[in-house]
């Protein structure tokens, strides 16, 4: 008798023992990840992240040109009008003179950074070049987030060089698509997200210094106002920094509270 409750004795010290090496094994497992997500490469954010979705500025251009985030209100200019959108409102551009200024500039020459916007083409709008988004240097445009006839699809573009939506379909007048356009310095890769999809990548390296403001609906080449936008964009946001995939498929799908 005397020997059998030592034997369940020591099971229950065994058992107990056990018990408290795989309680420290599984914290210590959970210290490991975390201290990995907090030393490794950028994590997804969470929806509570700081640094969400509004970005640096965001111009929803619901029938104003009053900025949710930011300091400054858009301007807008003659050939410009109000019209519905795809959250409430929309600026419709004539394709000769409308644009909007939006007083903000994004750091391209030193930093990542994203661009985005909700764009409806016209039928006019489906031959050239016709540039929803772009930066304003000296001479031509830091970047350019645009429809390329030549290519018969949207595109994301620094002077000489074009990354091209090839995993798109070719886009349609009349229908609303959501743009997205993110570069990152470390390793020169510009890529073009559609409806929160990636479309295309490629290395490139824009040399255009901005010295002008973000502006929506025309380009600048030559020194000069070029490539304006005929049809219709909201939602513009600005970031100093690269989206995540899963930002862009968010954002494309619904716009932050």
């Amino acid at each position: 008798m005397t020997r059998r409750w030592s034997l369940i004795t020591t099971i229950a010290v065994l058992t107990v023992a056990l018990a408290f090496v795989v309680t420290q094994l599984v914290r210590g497992q959970g210290a490991e990840e975390s201290a990995k997500g907090q030393a490794g490469g950028p994590a997804e954010p969470g929806p509570g992240a700081a640094g969400s979705l509004r970005g640096v500025g965001w111009w929803p251009l619901h029938r104003s040109g009053t900025a949710k985030a930011g300091e400054h209100d858009a301007v807008v200019s003659d050939g410009a009008q109000w019209t519905d959108g795809p959250g409430g409102g929309a600026l419709r551009l004539d394709g000769a003179s409308g644009y909007a200024d939006t007083g903000t500039r994004i750091d391209t020459a030193g930093k990542d950074y994203s661009v985005a916007a909700r764009v409806r083409l016209t039928p006019e709008d489906m031959s050239g070049f016709h540039t929803v988004l772009s930066q304003d240097g000296d001479r031509a445009s830091t970047f350019y987030l645009q429809y390329s006839g030549q290519d018969e699809n949207f595109a994301f573009s620094f002077t000489g060089a074009r990354t091209v939506a090839e995993q798109a379909g070719q886009p349609q007048a009349g229908r609303w698509y959501h743009l997205t356009g993110t570069y990152r310095q470390k390793d020169h890769r510009m890529r073009i997200y559609v409806d929160g999809r990636l479309a295309g990548s490629r290395e490139a390296a824009g040399t255009v210094k901005p010295t002008g403001s973000v502006v929506v609906g025309r380009g600048k080449f030559d020194g000069k106002a070029a490539d304006h936008w005929k049809g219709d964009v909201a939602d513009v946001h600005l970031y100093d920094r690269e989206l995540t995939p899963r930002e862009v498929s968010s954002l494309s799908s619904r716009e932050p509270g």
